[in-house]
């Protein structure tokens, strides 16, 4: 009897130990739920909250990124606008097609009368009216400006474009297709100095003495050349049509 009485009363001590321990840990269990609800719910409100400012700040930065995107827009069509004018206005200087200025030289070529009385009183024969001057002297002239740095040159007011002729018709000269006569005056824009330089070095001068022509040269500061005024014929060439086009 003894003996189970021990028994017994171990394990009703074990038993009510165990019992303490379970309801601690019940009551353990119990406020980190209830404190982690609490949590979880407070976090919400702080989360809707932010959301909403969110809200708020992109609506903001959609209106501020829309008002950029006219600004900008507007910038890029006036700087577009000026661009294309200033690519346009070199198209047409470079075409000939607008006239230009700078510094340059004009040639004037006239027949020379005091070399016509010096002729006359060495009773020597005037030049055969064959050697006066020709196409091919103009052609030369024109020639030797560009190799020395002549930009925009012009005959007479004739622009000269790249494709330009320079040719005789019977006893005439032909610019293209404009007819010109004596004086030739060539306009050549370029650095005066060099190109100044240049045609005394070719003799200028004297080549056109021995046909009993005069040759003055001018410096000029702010020299004009107009723009091209005759008819050029388009070769080769044919308008691209646009998608859709019949």
């Amino acid at each position: 009897m003894g003996q189970n009485r021990k028994i017994t009363f171990i394990l009703t001590t074990i038993s009510a130990i165990i019992g303490v321990m379970l309801a601690v840990q019940l009551q353990s269990n119990l406020h980190p739920l209830q404190s982690e609800s609490r949590s979880i719910t407070e976090l919400r409100k702080v989360l809707l909250q932010e959301q909403e400012k969110s809200k708020v700040l992109l609506a903001d930065i959609s209106k501020q990124e829309q008002l950029l995107s006219q600004y900008q827009e507007s910038l890029d069509s006036v700087d577009s606008i000026g661009v294309m004018k200033e690519e346009l206005s070199r198209a047409q200087k470079q075409a000939g097609l607008a006239s230009v200025s700078g510094k340059g030289i004009i040639i004037q070529i006239e027949q020379d009368p005091i070399l016509n009385e010096q002729w006359d009183a060495e009773n020597l024969p005037l030049p055969d009216p064959s050697n006066l001057v020709l196409d091919v002297d103009l052609r030369w002239l024109t020639n030797e400006l560009l190799a020395n740095g002549a930009q925009v040159l012009s005959i007479n007011n004739n622009r000269l474009l790249s494709n330009s002729s320079i040719r005789n018709v019977g006893e005439k000269i032909q610019v293209d297709t404009k007819t010109i006569r004596m004086p030739y005056e060539i306009k050549a824009l370029g650095n005066p100095d060099t190109l100044i330089s240049s045609m005394k070095l070719e003799g200028l001068e004297e080549f056109f003495r021995s046909v009993n022509m005069k040759v003055t040269i001018e410096e000029r500061e702010n020299l004009v050349i107009p723009a091209f005024n005759g008819t050029k014929h388009i070769q080769h060439m044919k308008p691209i049509k646009a998608k859709g086009d019949s």
